[in-house]
């Protein structure tokens, strides 16, 4: 099929192919062909064409029986092939199953050897296992005899306890009773001493306020601080300021003492 379209399109293009390369330059047309000549062209193709068609057909023939010699060289090599692995798995499967026997016997050996080894390890972990059960039963006696002797020890030490409690229990009332009664009459005490505090104060105040009542009539007759001239004193103190200038002893001592620094010294 290949062939013939190949062929086909040769022809084509023979024909078309002058045609195309005088549209193609333009320059000088092609000489007339005759009928005759045309028959001619196309008498030579058909021989050409069955010539190629008789070598596409001795072609085909000659691939046809190198295929069928081909393929029957690789029918033989496969059953060859074929034959030998059926040969090589039969070897080997032999030889699997002759190591798997070994491997079986071996494994059979092995589980015999285990088992006595762990027949006797059971063997003697049943006897240390009968050893420890007598070794714990003895200490559960042992403890029993103990925590027995400890209960009653702790009984005992409870009822002493107890009386001790009671008694600790009855001192701590009484002593709490004497702390009670020392304690109100504690603050019985700290009461009256308040009260006589205030009794003290007050008989205490009465002379003072008496004495200022004293002094203070005292100082309010002797120097008059509620006179419109003023106290005595100041208008004392007047006095000596105006006999100060007349007078150069009393100017000097009031002076000192900073009675007179806003009065003038009287000239000699």
């Amino acid at each position: 099929m290949k062939n013939r379209l190949v062929f086909l399109a040769l022809t084509a293009l023979l024909f078309t192919g002058p045609a195309y390369i005088g549209a193609a330059f333009g320059v000088e047309n092609a000489p007339r062909i005759s009928d005759r000549e045309i028959i001619e062209r196309l008498t030579r193709l058909e021989e050409g064409q069955r010539s190629m068609q008789k070598q596409m057909q001795t072609t085909r023939e000659q691939t046809g029986q190198r295929s069928a010699s081909l393929q029957k060289g690789m029918e033989e090599r496969f059953v060859a092939m074929q034959e030998g692995m059926e040969e090589r798995f039969v070897a080997m499967e032999k030889g699997t199953e002759e190591r798997f026997s070994v491997m079986d016997q071996r494994f059979v050996a092995m589980e015999k050897r285990m088992d006595e080894r762990f027949s006797a390890m059971e063997k003697r972990m049943d006897e240390r296992f009968s050893a420890m059960d007598q070794r714990f039963v003895a200490m559960e006696q042992r403890m029993d005899q103990r925590f027995v002797a400890m209960e009653k020890r702790m009984d005992l030490m409870g009822e002493q306890t107890g009386q001790q409690i009671s008694s600790l229990e009855k001192r701590v009332d009484d002593r709490l009773d004497a702390q009670w009664n020392l304690t109100l009459i504690l603050i019985a005490a700290i009461f009256g001493l308040i009260g006589f505090v205030v009794w003290d104060r007050k008989t205490a105040f009465k002379p003072l306020e008496r004495r200022f009542t004293r002094i203070a009539d005292t100082i309010e007759r002797d120097l008059e601080p509620e006179s419109p001239k003023g106290s005595r004193f100041a208008r004392l103190m007047n006095v000596l300021r105006e006999l100060a200038p007349d007078d150069p002893r009393l100017d000097d001592a009031l002076r000192r003492h900073s009675l007179l620094e806003d009065l003038p010294r009287k000239p000699a």
